[in-house]
């Protein structure tokens, strides 16, 4: 029988003696979050976490981690301190690193930390880990808490089809697939297309200044979204790109025409899956739909590395519903300490989760946190059971 316990473990020199005892926790598992591992968490409490204090859920069998779940202390008007994952504004997934036997332990002391503050608040989490993980612990500790549904997910299972073609010629209708090779036929008129799919240091370094400099000139920089938005945002994604290439979790894939950039996609490589974070294009080639063809050639390459599945990550979309062949969803969490205090935010987060869905119920739904990825695997302006990252 097991021996799980946990402990929380606050302050930055913790963490960062932490670091060696999580990266080979993180090795050992089958299908580990990418979102939380080591390279994305130690980036982030680099340099977007720097004035941050940090609390670590962890867990431990027999002396050995087996569970790991980062959170940072911040204060909210009116609601007061609270909890947040680690990386919530540049991150699509927070389900904890751990083993199938440390998720329990992880889950309830959550639950009872929630008493130390005013809440703890875990957005985007997947179904699996919260219909069966979290209902129970939350049913065992009867815990005040608010989970729902936040926003839909979808998938393409590439095992189920032959190849490319077979899965392109059943997810697409002729008059889908003529009109794509009428746009990147024109496309190529422009000049010389290529396709580079990107995953070594040295390979991916040289063009971040470039997706960043793309990524100002599209519909996003106008608007002022996108993930290098900002500039401590420009600085983690730099070294967090770099990091994840170190450890082949991160392929950046490129569509240039003659040397320029027309449009890129950074995906994030599990071992037998792969899924979108960011993609941005060239509005001058907008018609010639550059950001739709470089994704295509990413579930091509996807098929030819014989991965199980391509996921396209959080909102949902219409392109997504078409080229998907099947969805999940995400899901959000907020525990709330068993006092008065307790029960009256309880009430404000349900009052507040009712008037933004009233507010939103003419439009796609897409949270408070996301990274405004309307549209930013497609190319007009915005208008099996799942296993963890």
């Amino acid at each position: 029988m097991s021996n799980v316990t946990t402990k929380i473990l606050r302050g930055r020199k913790a963490v960062f003696d932490l670091e060696a005892e999580y990266i080979e926790l993180y090795e050992t598992l089958p299908c580990p979050n990418v979102y939380n591992s080591p390279e994305w968490v130690y980036s982030w409490l680099i340099t977007l976490g720097r004035n941050y204090e940090v609390c670590f859920i962890t867990s431990w069998e027999n002396g050995i981690l087996s569970g790991v779940w980062p959170f940072f202390e911040t204060k909210f008007p009116v609601l007061g301190k609270g909890l947040m994952p680690v990386c919530v504004h540049s991150a699509d997934c927070f389900d904890p690193i751990a083993t199938p036997e440390a998720l329990d332990a992880l889950a309830e002391a959550a639950i009872d930390l929630a008493d130390k503050y005013s809440f703890i608040w875990v957005p985007l989490l997947t179904r699996d880990f919260a219909q069966r993980t979290l209902q129970s612990a939350i049913s065992k500790k009867r815990s005040r808490h608010l989970l729902r549904q936040r926003t839909r997910r979808f998938l393409v299972e590439l095992e189920r089809f032959k190849d490319f073609d077979t899965y392109a010629n059943i997810v697409f209708g002729p008059k889908t697939r003529q009109n794509l090779r009428r746009k990147a036929r024109r496309l190529g008129e422009e000049g010389e297309v290529q396709y580079h799919s990107l995953e070594k240091p040295e390979e991916i370094i040289p063009w971040i200044p470039q997706t960043m400099k793309l990524e100002q000139a599209s519909w996003k920089g106008e608007q002022g979204v996108g993930v290098f938005k900002h500039g401590d945002q420009r600085a983690f994604y730099h070294l967090v790109m770099e990091n994840l290439a170190a450890k082949g979790r991160l392929r950046l894939s490129l569509l240039t025409i003659e040397d320029h950039l027309v449009s890129y996609e950074i995906g994030l490589l599990g071992k037998d899956y792969y899924c979108i974070h960011s993609m941005s294009y060239d509005p001058v080639f907008a018609t010639h739909s550059p950001g739709r063809i470089l994704m295509l050639l990413t579930i091509e390459t996807c098929f030819k590395e014989n991965r199980r599945i391509y996921d396209f990550m959080q909102n949902d979309q219409e392109f997504k519903r078409q080229m998907s062949t099947h969805d999940s969803s995400f899901w959000d969490c907020i525990f709330l300490p068993q006092s008065l205090r307790g029960l009256i935010l309880l009430g404000i987060f349900k009052l507040i989760h009712f008037w933004t869905k009233w507010k939103n119920r003419k439009v796609n739904k897409e949270g408070a946190l996301e990274r405004d990825q309307s549209s930013s695997t497609g190319d007009t302006q915005p208008s099996p059971e799942e296993k963890p990252l």
